[in-house]
């Protein structure tokens, strides 16, 4: 299991969330031996990491971080907000992966998220322009629609059949598999398919034991 924050810190901001960005954000829920992991568990850690993937201005976050000091209870409806919409995005891709028509709530649910409104614009950079965009409404809306709207292209018009959810059952993180054989089973062969190699070891080990004690 790699670690969903490993992707770009600081990243520069205005253009579309790609889709490592949508699936970072959709495993910052996991689990561990069966329980949840939640790796934005405040409005706060939630608002830095939407900011470290490029996704919110640094004056934004700080106006928000701000707001939410004084009003603990509006990051708490924040929290809720972002947190649903990363549920519907995972059923979304798990619908995906097990070829099914997703949760119709989940549905609506992604599909409010894409309802929000930001325009794209050219803006004067060093090297000549650069693309940004300009928020017509909540900026916390605006990078869960471009989240969103990440993993829909995908499911809808890119290589959904690479979508994959990790065989290891202590961690079903999500990841696309870009190998070349299309058949890759963890999310990282380092650590979760490192596990389930020494698993599979070890119960060879424990059959030839028995093995040898019926012989």
């Amino acid at each position: 299991m790699t670690d969903s924050d490993s992707h770009s810190r600081h990243a520069p901001h205005g253009h579309q969330a790609d889709l490592q960005d949508g699936l970072d954000f959709v495993n910052t829920l996991g689990t561990r031996r069966g329980e949840p992991i939640d790796r934005i568990p405040t409005s706060d850690v939630a608002l830095r990491w939407l900011e470290e993937h490029g996704l919110l201005h640094d004056e934004t976050l700080d106006r928000l971080l701000a707001g939410f000091g004084s009003d603990p209870e509006a990051g708490a409806r924040t929290l809720g907000r972002i947190g649903r919409v990363r549920v519907a995005m995972r059923e979304l891709i798990d619908a995906t992966v097990e070829r099914r028509p997703p949760d119709g709530n989940a549905l609506d649910c992604v599909n409010r998220a894409l309802r929000t409104p930001y325009t794209y614009e050219l803006v004067p950079a060093r090297d000549g322009v650069s693309l940004d965009h300009r928020h017509d409404g909540d900026p916390i809306d605006g990078a869960l629609a471009r989240l969103a709207e990440s993993v829909a292209r995908e499911v809808s018009q890119g290589q959904p059949d690479r979508l994959r959810i990790c065989a290891d059952e202590e961690c079903r993180w999500v990841f696309n598999d870009t190998s070349p054989t299309g058949r890759r089973k963890w999310c990282d062969m380092a650590t979760c398919g490192n596990r389930a190699k020494a698993a599979r070891h070890r119960e060879r080990q424990r059959t030839g034991e028995q093995h040898g004690e019926v012989a």
